[in-house]
């Protein structure tokens, strides 16, 4: 019966918290913050001694002056990048319709005419439905942000939400231990810690990883000289969340603004250089040292995890897919013990 009530409830929040995404928007980016934010309040708490309070009032002022500082500076010149890149996309379009792909084609209509027709037509609806989609992308985003984000929610609602959480947070958890049911609850406990130390070298590691690899990216997009380095360095960080295809993505995008941008000449190979150095750095450098092995996924089930989370929840669930999956090994590794330990595996 307990097991069905916990369903049920679970079943129960989660259709509720669907229902009321929008209204929960805040308070998740909040929650995500404070879960950021709280072990160096509590670092500094236990170390220095200081009242909660004037912590979490300092560690949100700096955090937020921070915040509006980077966005003040980034957001003028990524807005200023995504309208050129607006308004380049036709002409992407037609030089790829007028000039590349015709050139491409009449080499190999001296090879087998047949092909080179059903490439050249498969090409042009290749080219069409791509530019098209990916306009729709950029003006969404552009219309997203310039239209319907909450300027008040984000500068107003987001702190104040998070101000209570950091300040209240040992009292949460407090109130939280003492829901769970006595006879179970040291068992809970250590499970969720386990979860929280892998939710924590995840979370708080790759949001490090990516705000690092952005500005190596941007950097060297810049002083390389590509059209868009800003945008494409940033979407290049981000897209470091996604393992293996992320990088992928990245590479694609910018050897074809690089293209677009200086032609076929060196500067292509100085592009995949950068990307190869940054892949290697991340790799083999940063999370090693960021994150460690505290996460234990074999390659094979984070490709697997990236494309099934990808399948059932969309665009979103790609970046859950590595907490996801590591939640599940967590909760396999703790079914699995217990069965061990009983009297149907002993026996």
């Amino acid at each position: 019966m307990k097991i069905i009530f916990w369903l049920l409830l679970i079943s129960g929040l989660t259709i509720f918290s669907i229902l009321i995404a929008n209204t929960i928007l805040p308070f998740f980016i909040a929650f995500t913050l404070a879960y950021i934010l709280e072990p160096l309040i509590d670092t500094l708490y236990t170390k220095y001694k200081f009242p909660r309070s004037i912590i979490v009032y300092t560690i949100l002022i700096t955090f937020l002056s921070s915040v509006i500082i980077l966005l003040t500076l980034v957001l003028p010149l990524l807005y200023h990048q995504i309208a050129l890149l607006i308004g380049k996309i036709p002409v992407y379009k037609t030089y790829l319709q007028s000039e590349l792909i015709p050139q491409l084609t009449n080499k190999l209509h001296t090879i087998d005419p047949t092909i080179a027709d059903k490439i050249q037509s498969s090409s042009q609806t290749f080219i069409n439905n791509t530019m098209s989609m990916l306009g729709k992308i950029v003006n969404n985003i552009w219309e997203y942000t310039i239209a319907t984000i909450n300027v008040l929610v984000l500068l107003f609602l987001v702190p104040i939400i998070l101000l209570y959480l950091l300040r209240d947070w040992p009292k949460i958890t407090k109130h939280l231990e003492e829901l769970l049911p006595l006879a179970k609850k040291e068992q809970i406990n250590i499970l969720l810690s386990n979860i929280n130390q892998l939710l924590s070298a995840y979370v708080r590691g790759q949001l490090n990883i990516c705000f690092l690899l952005a500005a190596f990216y941007c950097i060297g997009l810049s002083i390389i000289g590509i059209d868009f380095g800003l945008l494409l360095g940033i979407i290049s960080g981000v897209l470091i969340i996604v393992p293996i295809i992320g990088t992928v993505i990245s590479i694609t995008i910018a050897i074809a603004i690089g293209y677009f941008t200086f032609g076929c000449t060196i500067k292509i190979v100085y592009i995949i250089a950068l990307y190869i150095v940054g892949h290697i750095m991340e790799s083999y450098i940063m999370t090693p040292k960021i994150i460690g092995s505290k996460l234990g996924l074999h390659p094979l089930w984070i490709i697997f995890s990236v494309f099934a989370s990808g399948n059932l929840f969309g665009f979103i669930g790609i970046f859950f897919a590595i907490p996801i999956a590591g939640i599940i090994k967590v909760l396999l590794c703790y079914a699995i013990d217990i069965y061990k330990s009983s009297a149907i595996y002993k026996s």
